[in-house]
């Protein structure tokens, strides 16, 4: 693990985790992917996690729905507080992360005061900013969520429209940032996953992505894989974040690199809107996928848009197949329709929001791919550490077809 003794919490092994975090680490067996993963990003996961509870408890206590000494449902709190029924994913969600922390006991489909006693928010936002300056964005925007609690809750604006309002767009240029060590872990694997596709491209390699963002992932992928990239197509559909990730995939990119960038929805057909069939080597997504209203619809255009033998790479968040338990990332973007309006599946989606090992081989497989592998093994570390929330899915077509 890297050397943090300078930093205010103290070297790697004086922190209260420091064991987890080297049975974590033991766990990934393949060592490329497992340096992908040091102390720093560990001891910021575990400290952002805290955040998250800290902010449930907060947001709760802002709107009156913390419970008293006889307890409360979500439909209590949702009838007695005027809460409209689109607002019920994030305030189960908010109950059930803290149940799971026990700073609530959940009995009977009530919720009580758990043993544990809910940090402030304000120091454990210290402690992140302190720990890892370039994350306390992450602390911005779920303040934000604390102080539009109200707001949000009442029915008076959409998460979409306080979290996106015009303003706020600062803090997402910051968010959806190599420098913000939250996200870019899965820029980092989404590239090593690609860098593993370039020998079966024959040196060369032609790369679509999809919801490019504002530009981490192709900056990212482009200096890890250099001139092993002869083309890289980036597409957003959002024109304020498409003029940053236009420039950054520009400048990222090799000389012998052609880069081209495009307006693309997901959710319309790929080919109407210039993309070809079989005219990629690879389709990249960070991040994204996970929203498409049709998942199924989305798998079968970037079936489409390879060659044969082509491979799907998706690296955002994945959820342990047996975790039965919220994960903390998904806090802030439960708050945002787009996330929660998809259409589900018992089997390839059985809910929204992050997809587990099990239900994105499913959906792959339903699409016709012939070989889909989960880098690192999400599943198999989690049996060691259940937190281990983070991997990217790469999915092969039939190289015959």
């Amino acid at each position: 693990m890297e050397n943090l003794a300078d930093s205010p919490y103290g070297p790697p092994e004086e922190h209260p985790k420091a064991a987890e975090f080297a049975e974590l680490r033991a766990a990934i067996a393949d060592e490329r992917v497992r340096e992908l993963f040091p102390y720093r990003f560990l001891a910021a996961n575990e400290t952002f996690a805290r955040l998250v509870d800290a902010t449930a408890n907060s947001i709760l206590d802002s709107i009156g729905a913390l419970p008293s000494n006889a307890g409360i449902s979500v439909q209590q709190a949702k009838k007695e507080l005027s809460i409209p029924w689109r607002r019920t994913v994030p305030l189960r969600f908010l109950y059930e992360k803290l149940a799971d922390s026990d700073i609530l006991e959940r009995e009977n489909g009530k919720y009580y005061l758990g043993p544990v006693e809910p940090q402030d928010f304000a120091e454990v936002a210290a402690e992140l900013a302190a720990r890892e300056p370039g994350a306390a964005v992450a602390v911005d925007i779920l303040r934000t969520l604390v102080d539009e609690a109200k707001t949000y809750f009442s029915g008076e604006a959409t998460g979409d429209e306080i979290l996106f309002a015009p303003k706020q767009l600062p803090l997402w240029l910051k968010y959806f940032s190599n420098d913000n060590l939250l996200y870019a872990i899965n820029n980092t694997i989404g590239a090593e996953a690609l860098s593993r596709l370039v020998p079966a491209a024959g040196g060369r390699l032609e790369i679509l992505e999809i919801g490019g963002g504002c530009g981490s992932a192709a900056e990212q992928a482009l200096r890890e894989l250099g001139s092993g990239v002869t083309r890289y197509r980036f597409t957003e559909v959002a024109e304020t974040f498409a003029r940053h990730g236009e420039k950054a995939a520009q400048a990222a990119a090799s000389p012998s690199t052609t880069v081209e960038s495009a307006r693309l929805d997901m959710t319309m057909s790929w080919e109407a809107q210039g993309v070809g069939p079989g005219t990629f080597d690879a389709v990249y997504s960070v991040n994204c996928f996970h929203v498409a209203p049709d998942l199924d619809f989305v798998i079968a255009e970037a079936a489409k848009a390879l060659r044969p033998g082509g491979t799907v790479v998706v690296s955002e968040c994945v959820r342990p197949t047996k975790l039965a338990r919220p994960i903390h990332a998904e806090i802030i973007f439960d708050f945002l329709d787009s996330f929660t309006d998809v259409a589900t599946d018992p089997v390839k989606r059985p809910t929204h929001g992050f997809l587990t090992p099990a239900a994105w081989r499913a959906t792959f497989e339903a699409a016709g791919f012939a070989d889909v592998t989960v880098l690192p093994d999400v599943d198999a570390i989690a049996e060691r550490y259940p937190d281990f929330v983070v991997g990217a899915v790469l999915a092969r077509t039939n190289p015959s077809a």
